[in-house]
């Protein structure tokens, strides 16, 4: 369990990044309600997959560089929202209708954030970032793996959707979307790629009776 230790202390500074645009340039998304919730519950449920998430000793089969770009992205993705709100839509659309932007858009965040969490969990000792085949691999073919083979990447994608919309952005839900899609899309061939070399037939008929995202629809 050290390693959970490890990322417990590293959780500030990891929130610090994350929000540090926030610090920075608008401190005044800490200053309300409806900003700082979808705020706190995007950050809460990152960090908590961060940690239960386990480690690898393995050399990651992605390429480091998308990772490396991804996370240095993160701080715009959570704060762009925010000023395109800020700045343009709240400028045009009534109080009222922002505020049913915030609650569809945390609806859907926390569906996100849980099928998220719960596919990692299913996942167990083989759930970790990294796209390796580890020793004694195992298929895991039950629970949300039995409907859709990367429930992950799709509770992110909600997990993201759903912030967009909470912070009161119209413009930026598809495109931080079909940017994040791009990326797991990429992603979702390396590792079916490599269960197809490592099982064989019997991945290649889970494939055939599952969709990778939605079910019966991708």
């Amino acid at each position: 369990m050290h390693w959970v230790l490890k990322k417990l202390l590293g959780l500030p500074l990891l929130v610090g990044f994350m929000n540090c645009l926030f610090v920075i340039f608008s401190p005044t998304v800490f200053w309300t309600l409806s900003t700082l919730l979808p705020l706190c519950s995007i950050n809460d449920f990152i960090c908590i997959d961060i940690v239960i998430r386990p480690t690898s000793t393995r050399q990651d089969q992605y390429p480091r560089v998308i990772l490396v770009l991804a996370f240095l992205a993160l701080p715009l993705l959570l704060w762009l929202p925010y000023l395109e709100a800020t700045w343009l839509i709240s400028v045009f659309l009534p109080p009222l209708y922002i505020l049913w932007m915030v609650i569809i858009g945390l609806v859907v965040l926390f569906i996100g954030g849980i099928i998220g969490l719960v596919s990692r969990i299913q996942l167990g000792h083989f759930g970790g970032p990294k796209i390796v085949i580890e020793e004694h691999h195992q298929l895991i073919t039950t629970g949300m793996y039995s409907h859709i083979r990367h429930p992950q990447y799709l509770g992110f994608l909600l997990l993201f959707f759903g912030y967009t919309i909470s912070m009161g952005s119209i413009l930026l839900p598809l495109t931080i979307t079909l940017s994040l899609f791009l990326i797991f899309r990429s992603r979702m061939n390396l590792e079916e790629k490599l269960l197809t070399e490592t099982f064989g037939a019997v991945y290649s008929n889970y494939k055939k009776r599952t969709k990778r995202l939605i079910p019966y629809i991708y």
